[in-house]
C-alpha cells in the first residue's frame, strides 16, 4: 500500500517536468539585453488576416506570393494557410524577439507545436536550396538559412543570428542551451519577463541600455560615474495598433543609483508647462517641441555631465551661458519650419534682460576678426550675428546667421530673421485636437508627418517598396508627452482615422 501511495507524487513530478521542459518561453536567453513580445494573433487580426473579418483576397495574394518562391510546394503552402498549425509552429501563441549585450546575438524564439510537420516545411526548403540540411547537435535540431540559424527542439525554435558577421553555425552550441534551460533557468523566471506578460499590447517591448552599442552609449554615459549599471537602466514599453493611430506607452524602469539620481534631480529643474506659446505659432507648423525650466538650477544639472561642463566652459564663443539660463524661469519653446524643415524659433520665459551686456564684449572681439565674424545690434534689445564659417566659432561648417534677443518680456533665438515678427492670424497650436493636452505637462512634442515621404524620397522606391511608400503617405502626425518626466506616451495618427495602421501597410 505504500508503494502504491508513491505513484502518485511520482506522476506528479513527471508532470511537473514534462511541463517546465514544453514551455518554450523557458529559451529565451537569460543575458538578453532586449526582448520583444509580439501578440501574433492580435496583429493578424488587426491585420485583416484571420478572424471573422479576414481579408480573403489579401490572404490570396500573399499565399501567391509564397508559392511563386517556393516552387512545386502548392499543396503544402495551401494546407498551411488553411491551417496554421500544420506549420507546426505555434502561430497562435505569442513570438519573442531577443538581443544580447549591445545587440551582438539577436533571435527569435516560436513555440513548436509538431516537430515533424516543421521538419517537412524544412525538407521543402532544403529541396529548393533555401536553406541546408537539418543536422542534430547537442540534443537539438539545426539549419541555416543564408546568416541565420534555425534550431529546434519539440519545444521551440529559435532564429540567430551573429550581429557582428560570425558563420550561423557557430551558435549551435550557443542555441542548444538556450532550448535546454528549464523553469528557473532563462530570462523567462524574472521578474522583468513577469512585466512583460502582465502588460496587454500587440507589442511589447522591455530593454536595457545594455542593448545598446558601446559607440552609442559611450557619448552618454563620458565622464559619468563609473558605478554606473546600464543592466539596470531599463524601460517597458507597450505598443498598440487602434484604428486611426499606433500608441507606445514608455515606462522607465530605473534602479542604477547614478541614472536614478539624474532623474530625481530633473524633476527639481523643471516644472509643469503653462502652455504660453501655443498662442504663438499656426497651426500648420511642422515641428513644436516646449516644456518648464528653472533656468539656473537646469544650467548646474546639465553641468553635472563632465562632457557638457567641458562643452560649455571651452567654448569658442566666450559667452556667460550661466548668465543666459540664469535669466530663463518658465517655459520654453521650439519650433522648426521651412521647405526642408531647417529654419527654427527658440522662445524662453525669463525674468531678466541683464544677460544681453555680454553680447557688447562679443562686439568689441568680432570686430578683430577682419569681417569673418559679424556681432551687431538689431533694434533695441536683439543682436544679429554672422559668420560665413561656423567653424571659426564652433559650429556646423558653412555659413551662420542668427538672432537672438528680447522682445515682450522673451528670449528668442532663431536663424530666419523674418520669423520674430511672425503673427497668427488664424488658427494657432492651441486649436490643434491636441492642444489641450499640453498644459500639465511636463514636456510636449508634436512632429508633422504627412510630407515624411518628400522629405525621405520615398517615391524613389522600388519593387515591393510601394507598401512602404502608401505607409508614410498615410502618416499624419506624431506627439511625444511626458506628464511626470519619466515616462512617455507616443502616438503616430493617420489621415485615415478609421483604418488600422496595419491594414494601411499590408493592404497596399
Amino acid at each position: 500500500m505504500k508503494i502504491k501511495h508513491l505513484y502518485i507524487p511520482m506522476i506528479a513530478m513527471l508532470m511537473s517536468a514534462c511541463g517546465n521542459n514544453s514551455d518554450y518561453r523557458n529559451a529565451i536567453p537569460s543575458r538578453s539585453a532586449a526582448v520583444v513580445s509580439i501578440d501574433i494573433n492580435s496583429i493578424s487580426e488587426k491585420s485583416g488576416l484571420s478572424g471573422e473579418t479576414a481579408n480573403k483576397e489579401l490572404l490570396g495574394r500573399l499565399e501567391n506570393m509564397v508559392k511563386s518562391g517556393l516552387a512545386s510546394s502548392e499543396a503544402l503552402i495551401e494546407k498551411i494557410f488553411k491551417d496554421a498549425t500544420e506549420s507546426g509552429l505555434g502561430l497562435k501563441d505569442k513570438i519573442y524577439v531577443f538581443a544580447g549585450e549591445q545587440a551582438k546575438i539577436g533571435g527569435l524564439l516560436v513555440k513548436v507545436t509538431d516537430s515533424d510537420k516543421l521538419e517537412d516545411i524544412l525538407e521543402v526548403l532544403r529541396k529548393q536550396q533555401v536553406c541546408s540540411p537539418v543536422k542534430e547537435t547537442d540534443g537539438c535540431k539545426w539549419t541555416v538559412i543564408g546568416s541565420w540559424l534555425i534550431a529546434y527542439n519539440d519545444a521551440a525554435l529559435i532564429l540567430a543570428s551573429d550581429n557582428k558577421g560570425a558563420e550561423p553555425q557557430g551558435l549551435v552550441r550557443q542555441a542548444s542551451m538556450w532550448l535546454r534551460q528549464k523553469k528557473g533557468e532563462g530570462f523567462s523566471a524574472t521578474d522583468d519577463f513577469k512585466a512583460i506578460e502582465n502588460k496587454n499590447g500587440d507589442l511589447v517591448l522591455w530593454s536595457s541600455l545594455e542593448v545598446l552599442p558601446q559607440e552609442a552609449v559611450y557619448p552618454l554615459t563620458m565622464g559619468i560615474s563609473a558605478e554606473l549599471k546600464l543592466k539596470d537602466v531599463k524601460a517597458l514599453s507597450v505598443v498598440s495598433f487602434l484604428p486611426g493611430k499606433t500608441v507606445v506607452d514608455v515606462e522607465t524602469m530605473i534602479s542604477d543609483k547614478v541614472v536614478k539620481s539624474a532623474f530625481e534631480k530633473k524633476q527639481l529643474v523643471t516644472s509643469e508647462i503653462k502652455g504660453n506659446y501655443l498662442d504663438m505659432f499656426p497651426s500648420n507648423t511642422p515641428f513644436w517641441m516646449t516644456g518648464n525650466i528653472k533656468g539656473g538650477e537646469f544650467y548646474d544639472f546639465l553641468c553635472g555631465n563632465p562632457a557638457v561642463k567641458r562643452f560649455f566652459e571651452k567654448s569658442m564663443i566666450p559667452l556667460d551661458f550661466r548668465s543666459v539660463f540664469s535669466a530663463i524661469n518658465g517655459d520654453v519653446a521650439l519650433a522648426m519650419s521651412g521647405p526642408e524643415g531647417r529654419e527654427f524659433i527658440a522662445y524662453a520665459d525669463i525674468t531678466s534682460d541683464d544677460f544681453l551686456r555680454s553680447f557688447e564684449t562679443l562686439k568689441s572681439l568680432a570686430s578683430f576678426t577682419g569681417g569673418q565674424v559679424v556681432l551687431k545690434n538689431y533694434g533695441d534689445k536683439g543682436y544679429e550675428f554672422k559668420t560665413y564659417n561656423g567653424s571659426l566659432v564652433g559650429l556646423p561648417a558653412g555659413p551662420v546667421a542668427l538672432w537672438i534677443g528680447v522682445k515682450d518680456g522673451k528670449l528668442y533665438v532663431t536663424n530666419k530673421e523674418s520669423l520674430i515678427e511672425r503673427r497668427v492670424l488664424g488658427l494657432s497650436l492651441r486649436n490643434r485636437k491636441w492642444g489641450n493636452r499640453v498644459e500639465g505637462q511636463r514636456f510636449f512634442m508634436v512632429s508633422d508627418l504627412s510630407s515624411l515621404n518628400r522629405i525621405l524620397d520615398l517615391k524613389q522606391l522600388k519593387g515591393t517598396m510601394p507598401s512602404i511608400l502608401a505607409f508614410f503617405s498615410g502618416l499624419d502626425y506624431l506627439t511625444v508627452e511626458s506628464g511626470d518626466g519619466n515616462n512617455v506616451r507616443i502616438e503616430i495618427l493617420m489621415k485615415d482615422q478609421k483604418r488600422n495602421p496595419l491594414t494601411i501597410f499590408l493592404n497596399n
